[in-house]
């Protein structure tokens, strides 16, 4: 858990209270949604709201099997007898979806999808990326107006342009302008790369030093990255629920450390101690494996059922283009401070991440979280 909430205020003072919210969320009768709660973000936005002391209600997708159920979350919370309400949905179920939202002021959306299913009839999708991505937010939107919602959090990605070569970019981009066309309140949040002990962004790379020992790498290694841990954007996401000022925004949200892609194997090399070796593949090469990847047996159904590939050519896109954000461009962009979070307060990855994210992918590759490295 983020060790901000326990030093700092909503405008960025020190605390003397070891606890963020509290009994003074309670008495505000603070109560969220969020919708996405089971992946990597929404974990840790589920588990912030539960250290402010809001009631939550977790809506998951019961088809999606036992490993996205609500079950994963019950641990989350101070014990409260009714703070935590789990309930499955589905995004293309107007009724049951309003059924949720009908009971709280303020809903949060990390729904997400970074490719196409590979099977539709054995996946833990179900929908294309275009419904997922663009549809389904938009169609939330307009439902939260609907219903009388008070504050709806939107979490985008940093590099969000209608005109960026990433498919997954360019639908971020009009998810953006859907939701502040059925909601121009919302709250639109742009993080960059996340990570944490089970992130699927940065832990493909430790994975591959791990199996294959020389790790392939795009773009020659000079992407640049700011990655920003996920309990910092969701510390964020809870703060934005009670700022005002947040309202019809979009925040840019990164880091506190810029590195290459090769500054980063490096350092995991370093911190495990295996070798440094590092393969240039040009792009036209990883555009032919990712295809090849992703058409797989084993990524479609084939004995152990549908699992994501782990490269596949939207990602590669990804590659060429820096994931680092940059609000001072536009003085309408929010930052870290317009939340009341100190840049300085920020984690930054340590070597205790290389080393227990390892051990994970290692370790654990087909169980739980360890399906999605």
């Amino acid at each position: 858990m983020s060790r901000r909430a326990m030093t700092r205020n909503m405008n960025g003072t020190s605390s003397n209270v070891w606890r963020g919210g509290g009994a003074e969320a309670a008495m505000m009768g603070v109560n969220v949604a969020t919708f996405g709660a089971t992946g990597v973000l929404g974990q840790h936005i589920h588990a912030q709201c539960c250290y402010h002391n809001y009631t939550n209600i977790v809506p998951f997708r019961f088809r999606a099997g036992p490993l996205t159920s609500g079950r994963i979350l019950r641990h989350l919370g101070d014990g409260t007898v009714g703070q935590n309400f789990e309930t499955d949905y589905e995004i293309d179920k107007e009724f049951v979806v309003k059924s949720i939202i009908e009971k709280v002021d303020n809903v949060v959306n990390c729904v997400g999808a970074w490719q196409e299913p590979a099977v539709y009839e054995n996946s833990q999708s179900w929908f294309s990326m275009e419904a997922i991505n663009v549809e389904w937010p938009r169609m939330l939107a307009r439902w939260c107006k609907e219903m009388g919602v008070l504050r709806f959090v939107h979490i985008s990605m940093v590099g969000a342009d209608i005109n960026s070569p990433s498919r997954l970019l360019r639908q971020k981009a009009e998810a953006e302008m859907a939701v502040l066309e059925e909601f121009p309140t919302a709250t639109i949040i742009r993080p960059c790369d996340i990570f944490s002990e089970e992130d699927a962004t940065y832990v493909r790379y430790l994975k591959a030093q791990k199996y294959f020992k020389i790790c392939p790498v795009p773009n020659r290694g000079s992407r640049i990255h700011q990655p920003v841990f996920a309990g910092d954007v969701a510390e964020a996401v809870c703060r934005a629920i009670l700022l005002d000022h947040t309202e019809g925004r979009i925040a840019e949200l990164g880091g506190p450390v810029r590195f290459t892609t090769t500054d980063f194997i490096r350092w995991c090399a370093e911190c495990n101690g295996t070798p440094h070796l590092v393969a240039h593949v040009p792009k036209w090469m990883w555009k032919i494996a990712s295809s090849v990847h992703e058409r797989s047996p084993f990524h479609r159904g084939f004995l152990i059922g549908s699992k994501a590939p782990t490269w596949n050519k939207d990602w590669v896109d990804r590659q060429f283009i820096d994931n680092c954000a940059t609000p001072e461009r536009d003085p309408e962009l929010l930052d870290w401070e317009d939340f009341g979070i100190p840049k300085e307060d920020l984690y930054r990855i340590e070597e205790k991440y290389f080393i227990t994210s390892s051990m994970w992918a290692r370790d654990a590759g087909f169980l739980d979280y360890g399906r999605q490295l």
